[in-house]
């Protein structure tokens, strides 16, 4: 197993759920029975909870006056941030408090909606006599608003175990092919150029070129013997002609295009020559023109 690649397997699942919040909010008024005296209308409390990526934001808003039921004080909670559509729904309940300066509840109501366009509370709250003797003798009123809301629904994908799979390594045909080049073991003929000795393989180079095929094939003397002499291919040449018949590989196309063009123009090795002519013709410009021309002619390559 330590031999083997891996591969990434990602698991991941989504899940799907109402997202609950509870809002505390705490709003005091010093100087009630001035204040209330002072303003005319409608009076808004800073938006809560408090900064600009706040996904949902909520206001109080108070009427020391009700505009519907003048005796009464009316107090509503208005959903700010987002405005709804009018197929939404939002589901919110909440509690809201009046207390004086030592904590005692002067009213305590509690509601339930979900229609928060228009928002939700109470035209007749507290008897405003009732309030303005009950925050006394420090005249300060404190409204606690605490909101419990069914706010979004989320969908959350979840990155699981993160699994590695086995896969097999790339093939080392080529790789392995490769060290058959240089190798001196297990050749069943050996290929004579000058002073050079090639430990090569009848079945390969027969398969890769009809003419060493042919050459096995037929009862010469070079067969009989498992020896064969090359004499008009360099041995560096040859050595790179047997690199590419193993692998499909070339290394010094660079430096003898002409050359192995030429052999496989020899062993009829048509890939071969064809990726040389192409590289020559990438290539050619007036230094290697002539050269090329020649070439072309005498293989009979137009």
């Amino acid at each position: 197993m330590s031999e083997l690649n891996n591969v990434s397997v990602h698991e991941e699942k989504s899940v799907t759920s109402v997202r609950s919040s509870q809002y505390d909010y705490t709003w005091e008024i010093n100087n009630y029975s001035v204040w209330s005296t002072m303003v005319g209308g409608a009076q808004y409390s800073p938006v809560f909870p408090s900064g600009q990526d706040e996904p949902i934001q909520w206001q109080l808003k108070f009427e020391p006056k009700s505009s519907q039921k003048p005796a009464f004080a009316s107090l509503f909670v208005e959903l700010v941030v987002p405005i709804l559509e009018e197929d939404e729904k939002f589901v919110a309940s909440f509690e809201i408090t009046l207390e004086n300066f030592d904590g005692t509840t002067i009213v305590e109501k509690f509601c339930k909606g979900d229609e928060w366009n228009q928002g939700w509370g109470w035209y007749s709250l507290v008897e405003r006599e009732k309030l303005r003797h009950a925050v006394m003798p420090t005249d300060k009123l404190i409204i606690r608003c605490k909101i419990f809301a069914n706010t979004l629904i989320v969908t959350n994908t979840i990155k699981e175990n993160l699994k590695k799979l086995p896969e097999p390594l790339p093939s080392s045909l080529s790789k392995d092919y490769n060290t058959l080049v240089d190798g001196q073991k297990f050749g069943d003929v050996t290929i004579l150029i000058d002073d050079h000795r090639f430990l090569a393989y009848k079945g390969i180079l027969a398969a890769r070129s009809a003419v060493f095929a042919a050459m096995f094939d037929h009862q010469m003397q070079e067969t009989l013997e498992n020896c064969v002499t090359i004499s008009d291919v360099e041995p560096n040449v040859f050595k790179e002609l047997l690199r590419y018949i193993y692998t499909d590989e070339l290394t010094s196309l660079g430096t003898m295009a002409h050359s192995l063009y030429t052999a496989a123009d020899k062993y009829a090795m048509s890939t071969l020559k064809s990726r040389c002519r192409c590289h020559i013709l990438e290539k050619l410009n007036w230094e290697t023109a002539a050269e090329t021309l020649v070439l072309a002619e005498m293989h009979s390559d137009q």
